[in-house]
């Protein structure tokens, strides 16, 4: 693969509200060094999610972007790796059809990955949303009376969804195997050392020092602070869209997916690979 060196620097904006960036002036074939590559890892670092609009990607390049943002230099990251796409049409994609509520992926799991990116193969119009929230920005503006109740406790993570949270239309993976983990409240990040409110409606089975109904009534009202409109970002999918984001600092959700709905096929490319010994899960093709 080929690189050339950017003419000019990329051009870095804010999306509205308190988290996201847009790159313009992209050429994902550059050599992104110096200047450029200090700029879109500190917005990535302080933004927590990069959009990039209408590239002509390929999976190797998808990766590369993704390591370089927290210059990660695993050796064959790329030539040891299936493609993987999170479609309703392709007869192996992931997750063809439901809901899913808002998570971090692997939040069950120890050490879960630190970048996830959705690269827009194929959308169609009317293809179902991905939404975005900031766990920073969430513990950064949590009420005082939620801060006190909260801080210094710990949260069980587990695989699947809490689905008496959801409805029916939840994607139901199915597994031989459940894992979990228990963080403590705030998680600090890894890597910025940032504290992040680290519990979501779809993994965070409960609050471990409380009994389940109190565990239950003040993880509802965290969720309505970390899910309100204001915080959220709803990104409507366009071919040749790449929206990549910190998978510890921010949380995603999709709505509901259906098989002989929109066709929306999406490359996904994570960064660092995680090593797990459990069995991957497969998703029911309904």
């Amino acid at each position: 693969m080929s690189l050339k060196i950017a003419p000019r620097t990329v051009e870095i904006r804010n999306l509205p509200g308190p988290f996201g960036a847009e790159i313009g002036d992209f050429d994902p074939s550059a050599d992104w060094s110096g200047d450029d590559r200090l700029a879109l890892r500190k917005a990535f670092d302080e933004r927590g999610a990069l959009l990039f609009r209408g590239l002509d990607l390929d999976f190797a390049r998808q990766d590369r972007i993704c390591r370089m943002l927290i210059g990660d230099g695993s050796p064959g990251a790329t030539e040891n790796r299936k493609e993987r796409h999170i479609s309703n049409k392709e007869e192996d994609g992931l997750a063809p059809s439901g809901r899913l509520m808002f998570h971090a992926d692997m939040m069950w799991f120890e050490q879960p990955f630190q970048v996830l990116s959705l690269y827009a193969l194929d959308v169609a119009p009317g293809s179902a949303t991905t939404s975005l929230t900031s766990s920073e920005y969430g513990w950064r503006v949590l009420p005082d009376d939620l801060r006190r109740q909260v801080e210094g406790k710990h949260a069980r993570h587990q695989t699947g969804q809490v689905y008496h949270r959801g409805g029916d239309d939840l994607l139901r993976p199915q597994r031989s195997v459940e894992q979990s983990t228990i963080t403590p409240i705030p998680k600090i990040h890894p890597r910025t050392g940032k504290p992040l409110l680290y519990v979501s409606e779809q993994m965070t089975h409960n609050i471990v020092e409380l009994p389940d109904d109190q565990s239950e009534a003040l993880l509802l009202r965290l969720f309505d602070h970390l899910y309100a409109p204001e915080m959220v970002y709803e990104h409507r999918w366009q071919k040749g869209d790449l929206l990549v984001f910190d998978n510890l600092t921010m949380q995603h959700a999709r709505g509901n997916v259906e098989r002989d709905g929109p066709e929306r096929t999406l490359r996904k490319v994570i960064a660092p690979l995680p090593t797990i010994n459990a069995e991957a899960p497969r998703f029911a093709k309904a």
